[in-house]
């Protein structure tokens, strides 16, 4: 039987976490029981209560992984970059996972809004995603791609807030075409973010890059 040390307990955190994340995303939150998590994770019970009190922490842990992986890529190095990296993390993107990630996040603000407070660990996540948009906008401003005329903290939460309503637009109407959206969307950005370039390759015709 392994060592129970402090490294081994982390990463049987993490694979229970990696583990949820894939169920959480193949069947949603309200499909998904502890047991369905076990036996993803080759754990028992008591392993999993282990390293987590509620289902909340599970998820928590989840997403954070989720989203820790998904920052790992590199900064974009022009205007196109970093639209491509926000319109394919958005529904209706050919990238595998898309729906269900935000199916997922759906399911999961309808529970934290309910709550009193965030659960522990869900401000963390929020705070790493401005950081996010921030290193991006930050890493354009200095090659001179954009100027940020409303400055870095009010362009990160205008772009934050963009993307959300776009993507809600887009899965909750089914009728509305998604190539309007996205041109609106990339228009926004543009002119909130003060972009520098004259020319910028249209995503709503290139949905899926």
């Amino acid at each position: 039987m392994p060592k129970r040390d402090a490294k081994y307990m982390e990463a049987q955190r993490e694979g229970i976490a990696r583990a949820a994340l894939q169920v959480l995303l193949d069947r949603g939150i309200y499909e998904t029981s502890l047991r369905d998590i076990c036996k993803a994770a080759g754990v028992s019970m008591g392993a999993l209560y282990t390293h987590f009190a509620t289902k909340e922490e599970i998820i928590i842990a989840a997403c954070a992984l989720d989203r820790a992986d998904l920052m790992a890529r590199p900064l974009p190095e022009n205007w196109d970059d970093y639209i491509s990296v926000l319109v394919e993390s958005m529904p209706g993107a050919r990238a595998e996972n898309v729906q269900k990630r935000f199916r997922l996040s759906l399911q999961f603000a309808a529970e934290v809004s309910v709550m009193d407070r965030n659960p522990e660990g869900l401000s963390a996540i929020y705070f790493h995603h401005r950081e996010f948009f921030a290193s991006c906008l930050r890493h354009l401003e200095e090659k001179a791609v954009i100027s940020l005329p409303v400055g870095m903290e009010r362009t990160v939460e205008i772009h934050m807030q963009l993307i959300s309503g776009a993507a809600y637009q887009i899965a909750a109407d089914r009728e509305l075409s998604r190539e309007k959206v996205v041109d609106a969307l990339t228009t926004a950005l543009a002119l909130t973010a003060g972009l520098v370039e004259t020319k910028v390759r249209s995503f709503a015709r290139h949905p899926s890059r």
